[in-house]
This record gives C-alpha cells, sequence and structure tokens, in this order.
C-alpha cells in the first residue's frame, strides 16, 4: 500500500477502523493560549516591575559605580576601569578580611545548626510544660538585632558588665570579650547566634514534629536505641530542613553588619571586620565617601553570595532526603 503524498507533505500511517482522531490545534484553543499569556504577563508584571526597580537597577548602578571614581564628597569622577578591583585584591587587608569573613560565616552556620539541635532534640519527647520552654526558646525572633547587641554590649562589658562582674565574684580575672582581638570575633559570632536561634528552632520544631511516629515506632522495634534512630532516621528526614537553614544562615551571616557595628565597630584592629563592614568603611566610615572602591567591594560579596549558593545546591542539596 503507498501512502499518499500531497502537497509536498508525507502523510502519517493509515488509521484503522475504530481508532480515535489524532488531537487537532483548533482556533479556540489557540486563542485560548493567546489569553492565558496574557493573562500571566498581567500577573507577572508587579512582581517584575519591583524587581526591576529595587534589584536589577540598584545591581546596575552598583557595576557602573564600581568602575568610576568618586571625589572626596562621594561624587562620580570619572570612569577608572577596573582600578577599583586591582586595588581590591591587591590590598593586604583584604585577604584578612575574606578570612575573617570565612571564620565568621562558618562559625554562624555551625553554630546555628549545632545548637539549634541540642535545644530541639530534647524538646520533641512530650512532657508536661514543654509548651512553655518552646514559646521561651523562640522569644528571640521578636528581639531586633540593635536591642540584643545593646544588651550584649551592656553584659560583656570589660569593667562592669554582667558577666565579668560573675567572673570576678568567682575570684576570676576579667575578660576583655569586645576589646580584645582574641575575643571579638567570637563574641561577635555567639551574640549572632543567639539572634538567629528562634528561627533556627522553630524550623527544626516543625520539621522534627512532621516526622511520621509510624517509623519510629517501626524502629524501635527493630531494636534501635535513641541514638541509633536520631542518627539513621530522625536526622535523614528533616535535611530538607537543614539545608534550608545552612542556604539562609550562609546568607545571612554573609550579610550581617547591626552585630558588628554596635558590638566591636570592626575592631579591635579590624579582628572582627568582615566584608560587609569594609563596603560600610569605604562608602561612610571616618567620614569616607569612596563609594567606587565601595562599589567593588559590593560586587565582590554579591557574587561570594552567588557562587556558595551555587555550590551549596550543587553539592549539598544531593544529600537531601526529600
Amino acid at each position: 500500500m503507498t501512502v499518499p503524498v500531497r502537497s509536498g507533505l508525507v502523510a502519517g500511517p493509515p488509521r484503522t477502523a475504530g481508532s480515535p482522531r489524532p488531537p487537532r490545534a483548533t482556533r479556540t484553543t489557540r486563542s485560548s493560549l493567546r489569553s492565558d499569556r496574557r493573562l500571566g504577563l498581567v500577573l507577572l508584571a508587579p512582581a517584575l516591575l519591583a524587581f526591576a526597580v529595587f534589584v536589577f537597577y540598584p545591581l546596575g548602578r552598583v557595576l557602573v559605580l564600581s568602575t568610576q571614581g568618586t571625589d572626596i564628597f562621594g561624587q562620580p569622577a570619572g570612569s577608572v576601569g577596573l582600578q577599583n578591583y586591582v586595588r581590591t585584591f591587591t590590598d593586604p587587608a583584604f585577604g584578612r578580611t575574606m578570612l575573617t569573613t570565612a571564620v565568621f560565616c562558618v562559625g554562624v552556620v555551625v553554630g546555628r545548626i549545632v545548637f539549634g539541635l541540642l535545644v530541639v532534640i530534647p524538646l520533641t519527647v512530650k512532657l508536661r510544660g514543654l509548651p512553655v520552654f518552646r514559646a521561651l526558646l523562640t522569644a528571640p525572633m521578636v528581639v531586633s538585632v540593635s536591642a540584643g547587641s545593646v544588651a550584649f554590649a551592656a553584659m560583656l562589658a570589660p569593667s562592669n558588665g554582667l558577666l565579668n562582674t560573675v567572673i570576678t565574684q568567682l575570684g576570676g580575672a576579667p575578660v576583655p570579650f569586645l576589646t580584645s582581638t582574641q575575643w571579638a570575633l567570637a563574641s561577635v559570632i555567639v551574640v549572632t547566634i543567639w539572634g538567629s536561634l528562634g528561627f533556627t528552632v522553630l524550623l527544626l520544631l516543625g520539621a522534627f514534629g512532621a516526622i511520621d511516629q509510624d517509623v519510629i515506632e517501626a524502629a524501635h522495634l527493630d531494636g534501635a536505641g535513641p541514638v541509633r534512630t536520631l542518627w539513621s532516621i530522625s536526622l535523614p528526614l528533616v535535611t530538607p530542613t537543614l539545608f534550608f537553614v545552612v542556604v539562609t544562615g550562609t546568607v545571612e551571616a554573609l550579610t550581617t553588619f547591626g552585630q558588628i557595628q554596635i558590638l566591636t565597630g570592626g575592631g579591635p584592629a579590624d579582628s572582627s571586620k568582615t566584608l560587609v563592614y569594609a563596603i560600610y568603611q569605604q562608602a561612610f566610615g571616618s567620614g569616607s565617601a569612596n563609594f567606587g572602591l565601595a562599589a567593588a567591594l559590593g560586587v565582590v560579596l554579591f557574587l561570594l553570595v552567588l557562587g556558595l549558593s551555587l555550590v551549596q545546591f550543587g553539592v549539598l542539596e544531593k544529600r537531601v532526603n526529600y
């Protein structure tokens, strides 16, 4: 049997009796699809406009500003090409700042997860009065960064701070938590972990509470103890939440500013100066108005956040049990 050819097109195989006709895109269907696309664009327009005004335009301005010099009043003084980037990467202080940023970021992220798990795991036991403790442990969420940092600055003061007063009463020597290069960065890390602990606890409580108890009971019937059950069943089941905490915690740590400004001001001797605080110092600190160099540092920070996020989604997400 030959296949009929019409208008240069080869027809498909012959249709047998009783077989359904192939679907055809009617004029009504095409019109409906075009209408759906228009409706989708209309619904997306406000969000796209907001992104264009508050994200894409500022990012473009920063990219342009990073290639310009600035006068003493912070006004653009002509294009300097990539000199701001060359100056950034050749400055010996930039390496120390990046190292401080890395230590701060790792300390905050790991501390959030470790302390969050240490707090949440005991709260998974059904005992009377635990809802009260859960509410108290999420209380840091309602405390602003500035208020919490001021409170900790008073507690950690070297002479009359509450913590040093207790240490002195116990016969010890006062510890310069905020005025020593050995303690300043660690103190800021602890305060930052405290400030984010409430949100972490809230997320982990929801994750552990969503675990099917039949799975836990089946593990106990198979002879698994509490530690084995926690390590082999509970923790793998909450890995999506842990992954979320790692990603958001990394971004939050890389952009932390308030605690550093209030507690240490980046000191002493730049021991607690992170990349964000270096941007502030170049743009506004001590009467500086070097917005070109600050913009170059901002681009570096943007690329750092973007790169770490891509690595986390490319590496860590493969170990997440969805």
